[in-house]
Order: structure tokens, then sequence, then C-alpha cells
């Protein structure tokens, strides 16, 4: 057949498969960051039997002072570090690295689980603590149960 124009290949024409690869790369870097570390955690009821029985663990509370002041778990390390965002705040947690006990969970206390105690957790592992030993208590402080084990608080 002369003069027939050639067959386009099946698929994805080329110029659509660059522009597609020079829009996911951006977001593959941006899921990749936000998904980079995965972090463990302890519930509430996880962690209540352990401090009454103990057990060696270190609970580095990041709350700012008046929520520290109001409540808090017994035992617990006071940074206030909270948000955990600036090298002043990161230099708050690097001044109790030494009460870190040298066996145990490190359980991280923030207000509600979420970013700060995130940024916490990166922070200690960066520091030279073991991600075996690291966990976030699931839903922070804000979200312990008051009412069902409240044996654990310090409250003002």
């Amino acid at each position: 057949m002369q003069g027939s124009t050639p067959k386009q290949p099946k698929g994805i024409p080329m110029k659509s498969f660059r522009f597609s690869l020079i829009l996911l790369f951006p977001l593959w870097l941006f899921w990749s960051g936000c998904f980079g570390t995965s972090y463990q955690y302890i519930s509430a009821e996880e962690l209540a039997p352990l401090v009454r029985e103990g057990k060696s663990l270190t609970l580095i509370d990041i709350q700012v002072a008046e929520d520290f002041a109001e409540e808090h778990l017994k035992g617990a390390i006071s940074t206030t570090a909270f948000p955990v965002k600036s090298a002043e705040d990161k230099a708050k947690i690097d001044a109790i690295l030494s009460q870190i006990k040298p066996e145990g969970l490190v359980i991280v206390v923030c207000p509600q689980g979420k970013i700060g105690a995130e940024r916490t957790y990166k922070h200690l592992l960066s520091k030279g603590v073991a991600k075996e030993r690291l966990r976030i208590l699931t839903d922070g402080q804000y979200g312990w149960p008051r009412e069902k084990i409240g044996d654990i608080l310090e409250i003002q």
C-alpha cells in the first residue's frame, strides 16, 4: 500500500507519556516524603499496665507547659517542645536525651498524637534512639480515656 501513512503504535503516545511523568514525579516525591517513615503506636490500654507495673520505659511529653501542668501521665518528662517545628523546639528534646532510660520503650506523648509526635519520633530516630523502642501514644494526651484509666494521670 503505497502512499498510506504509517500507523501510530497502540498505547500512550510518547508526548503524553512524558507529560504524565512530569506530572506524576512531583506527586510521587510528595507522597514518599509524607509516608517515608512508618510510626509505631501504643494505645492507652496497652500503656497503662506498663506504667502501673513500673516497667522500664521513658515517657517524653511534648505538651505546652500549661497543658502539662493541667494533666500528664505519671513519670512523664516534660519538654514543652510542641509543635517541634523549630531548632529551638528540637533543642528542648535534646536537653532530655540523657534522661532516656537505656532499656525499655520510649513513648512520645503529644496533645493529639499526630504531627508533633511524628516530628519528635523522627528527631529521636536521628539522635540514635532505636526504632524498635519508639512508640507514639495513640490519640495523645487529649485522647486519654480518663474515666476508664485515670489512675496513672497527674491532674491539677
